[in-house]
């Protein structure tokens, strides 16, 4: 196989990253290749790869390389994880305003997606927070480009998915916190009907208040079949829809309070160790209970923790073929948005089968960013909610043609709305 004209210290393998590019590349010789870069562990989730990939890993490209105290700004590689990053600068009084959910989420592939967190509606997206970078294009050349310097490519390239250049180091604003030592409080709000779920989500994002951190859940399950007891056939079980909006808000916890924190953490974090360690149908209900724990938070818990709560009992239930997608909705048309896209979604199932569950995942996002990317189009540059939807999927029920009308509902959405896709939103 010819080399390429990408130009990296990876090493050719299969590692982990929640932000996986795959591009058409031409090679030497001017024959195309798919080109795949990822920058984290190694995992076995059957992952399917493009037919005869050429594999970048920018696994061993993960060091901090400098913290300025005095500029609050941290310079790392971009397989660098969010979560040691965040760790070397809580040694000096600092941490990232911005990180994933998922400890393994590498610094240039959070910020290839855009970069999205519960504390969105406070700082924005992780690309708020890139003061500049390093890249190597197509053609194998390096360059760089900033806030200040070059800054239509940095604009192509953050959030780009790689399209415009593969992201090897970068310089990030940090804030002055301590995690491990700032307690919040979780106001948590039920729903059984998505109406009032939906507007109590818009009343959120719109007034935030002091909120460290905040994001709303919804689940929709599909009628669910078993079997008789006695005779042949099936029975019908009625469907299962509830949500949940939780706000986090700064405290002074109690020695009680504390300890109920140490019991719930430790009893989640083995639901999901467990959930993550069994395999195929006989782990539903575990990884189901996994992620039902998730909108059980307890009362009181560092930032650290609420930043980092979805990492093992979440992720262990996303296990299997899933549609993803994700749009950020100006406010002025957010519930509009997110009743279409629950509507297309619950429409196709019910008429087709070809989703299960359908839940969704919505935050408030204050973006400079975003709003650049609304004046670019003509839009009024306002603030924004992202709406992420996961859709359980029947793959044999799921033809390509059915796929392309989703997609083509989705689009007309976005046009209709003046909303923007979040390319990270995709499965």
């Amino acid at each position: 196989m010819s080399t390429p004209h990408i130009v990296s210290n990876a090493e050719e393998y299969l590692p982990r990253d929640t932000a996986d590019v795959v591009r058409t590349v031409r090679d030497s010789r001017g024959r195309t290749q798919q080109l795949m870069v990822r920058g984290g562990e190694l995992v076995d989730e059957g992952l399917t790869l493009p037919a005869q990939p050429t594999v970048v890993s920018l696994r061993r490209m993960n060091q901090v390389l400098d913290i300025n105290l005095g500029r609050r700004t941290v310079r790392v590689q971009a397989g660098a994880k969010l979560s040691d990053i965040d760790r070397r600068l809580g040694a000096h009084g600092l941490g990232l305003p911005i990180v994933g959910d998922h400890r393994d989420i590498t610094a240039g592939g959070f910020a290839s997606v855009g970069g999205v967190s519960a504390a969105s509606h406070k700082y924005g997206l992780f690309i708020d927070q890139v003061v500049d970078l390093e890249y190597v294009d197509i053609d194998g050349r390096i360059g760089t480009c900033g806030r200040n310097h070059h800054t239509d490519r940095f604009q192509r390239i953050l959030g780009g998915g790689g399209r415009a250049g593969i992201i090897t180091a970068l310089t990030l604003d940090a804030i002055e916190v301590d995690k491990d030592r700032t307690w919040l409080t979780t106001s948590a709000d039920r729903f059984l009907d998505f109406d009032s779920f939906v507007e109590h989500a818009h009343a959120e994002i719109a007034r935030p208040g002091n909120a460290e951190l905040q994001v709303g859940r919804w689940v929709d399950t599909a009628p669910l079949k078993v079997a008789r007891p006695v005779g042949t056939g099936h029975v019908q079980l009625g469907t299962v829809r509830f949500g949940q909006w939780s706000s986090l808000y700064p405290t002074a916890p109690t020695r009680g309070l504390r300890a109920r924190r140490e019991v719930g953490s430790r009893a989640r974090k083995s639901l999901g160790a467990i959930a993550s360690a069994t395999p195929g149908k006989a782990g539903m209900p575990v990884r189901h209970a996994a992620a039902g724990a998730v909108l059980f938070a307890p009362k009181v818990q560092t930032l650290r923790d609420a930043e980092y709560l979805a990492d093992t009992a979440l992720s262990s239930s996303e296990r299997g073929p899933a549609y993803r997608v994700g749009v950020f909705a100006p406010l002025s048309s957010y519930t509009s948005v997110f009743y279409r896209l629950h509507d297309l979604f619950s429409g196709h199932r019910e008429h087709t089968g070809c989703f299960t569950v359908i839940s969704a995942m919505t935050y408030g996002v204050r973006s400079r960013n975003l709003r650049a990317e609304s004046a670019t189009r003509g839009l009024s540059p306002e603030d924004h909610g992202l709406i992420t939807f996961t859709c359980r999927l029947r793959t044999a029920a799921l033809a390509s043609e059915l796929l392309r009308d989703i997609m083509s509902g989705i689009e007309e959405i976005c046009r209709s709305e003046n909303a923007l896709r979040y390319e990270g939103g995709n499965g």
